[in-house]
């Protein structure tokens, strides 16, 4: 019997610290707000609430994949041909259709 093989990851990527949520170390009596993750400490805009629980209801129904009326809102407010807008779902994923570009 063989045992199958496995990928293995490239030197050091097991090296890589995991990324902890939440606030980083400050100094005593030092408030510290962490930007750098893309966290508020404000919390969630109102109107992002109320959105969300406008649609809490669709919640069921898969999105529009190719963000159709996002474009030709970006395109109507900025005078843009929407067939040349890309959205994605966050930077990790409109960095990896570039490179794939």
């Amino acid at each position: 019997m063989t045992t199958a093989s496995r990928p293995t990851p490239r030197p050091g990527v097991l090296d890589i610290e995991a990324y902890v949520p939440g606030k980083s170390a400050a100094p005593a009596g030092v408030k510290l707000h962490k930007l750098s993750s893309n966290e508020t400490p404000l919390g969630p805009s109102p109107k992002a609430i109320a959105a969300f629980e406008g649609l809490a209801a669709k919640l069921e129904l898969y999105p529009d994949g190719t963000s159709s009326k996002l474009k030709q809102a970006i395109a109507g407010r900025y005078g843009l041909d929407p067939a040349r807008i890309i959205c994605g779902n966050g930077s990790d994923e409109l960095l990896e259709l570039v490179t794939k570009a």
